[in-house]
């Protein structure tokens, strides 16, 4: 076993270690375990009667917690209660906005995710005139901590990006997002919200099928339409068939290989799909993925989104605010 725990006699915890590495906890129920402790170790080793704090790092007794510390607790062997708790203070705050605004947005993005995608549920908020504290959580299924982690990861960063959205000036992250899957949390997921469509997803991994993101939208023949967006991350040229011949090989797999969803609980296959990257499309990329794409439908439904038209999509939000 990679995780030892050590119980007494009434069988509470009295210590546990990963790899021979003992945790720190103060009250013998929360341990603060660093995230690279937990590497490759399978979620079922957790013990069911205490949460793991995760930390950046832990060095000569100081602990170096993320942005926003995950608490993770067992609910089966491949499912995990993730809790997410913000906190600070007005003094401290050094944000662009206020910092009751910017806590008061983060709550409202909480709240609407519980109602419309139902994959977060806010525990509670509260304001004291010095310190605001807001707690949520989500329930997450995995076989290993790494992929727990990552999947809580991702959420902060889609929710942050929903807060920026929301505050009226998010696209200036859209250059300094690091990676595709950076710009995807952070900028595309939120617009796509923002934009109207619902059941909107992060899907990206080895069975993604050229579909980074998954959304839909309610027709006005009151059916859903199922869309998926492939996210590339700075310019697309022309003039690199490598390039083209990817994207086209993607498209493809998009609209050939279903999907299982999550609200309906059945496969589905996608009507459009959205080609988004964060630079430029150069060289008539745009037109020359079209002309090789032999099937009409197939090129009839297809939409493409740049950099530029972002910028153009925040400006009409910006100014209806």
């Amino acid at each position: 076993m990679t995780i030892k725990v050590v119980r007494d006699k009434d069988n509470f915890v009295e210590q546990i270690l990963i790899n021979g590495e003992e945790l720190d906890s103060d009250d013998g129920e929360v341990f603060t375990v660093p995230k690279s402790l937990l590497k490759g170790v399978s979620f079922s080793e957790m013990p069911k009667d205490v949460s793991f704090e995760i930390c950046e790092r832990a060095e000569d007794d100081i602990i170096f917690l993320d942005t926003c510390p995950i608490t993770i607790s067992k609910i089966s062997d491949n499912k995990a209660h993730v809790r997410f708790d913000y906190s600070g203070r007005r003094k401290y705050w050094d944000g662009d906005v206020g910092f009751q605004l910017y806590m008061e947005t983060t709550r409202d993005i909480i709240t609407e995710h519980e109602n419309e995608v139902g994959d977060l549920k806010l525990e509670s908020y509260d304001d004291d005139g010095d310190y605001i504290t807001l707690t949520c959580s989500t329930e997450i299924e995995a076989s290993t901590f790494d992929s727990i982690i990552t999947s809580a990861e991702d959420l902060f960063k889609e929710i942050h990006g929903s807060v920026d959205l929301k505050l009226g000036a998010p696209f200036k992250n859209v250059k300094e997002t690091q990676d595709e899957q950076d710009f995807a949390l952070k900028v595309v997921i939120p617009l796509l919200r923002k934009l109207g469509f619902s059941n909107v997803r992060y899907n990206h991994g080895k069975r993604e099928f050229g579909k980074d993101i998954i959304f839909s939208k309610r027709t006005e023949l009151d059916d859903f339409e199922f869309w998926g967006a492939q996210v590339k991350h700075g310019d697309i040229s022309g003039a690199a068939n490598s390039d083209i011949d990817s994207i086209i090989s993607q498209v493809d797999d998009a609209f050939k290989v279903p999907f299982y969803d999550l609200y309906t609980k059945r496969k589905e296959r996608i009507s459009r799909l959205l080609i988004v990257i964060s630079g430029k499309f150069t060289e008539n990329a745009i037109e020359k993925i079209c002309e090789k794409i032999e099937n009409h439908a197939i090129k009839n439904n297809l939409s493409f989104m740049d950099g530029a038209k972002i910028e153009t999509i925040a400006d009409k939000f910006r100014k209806s605010r």
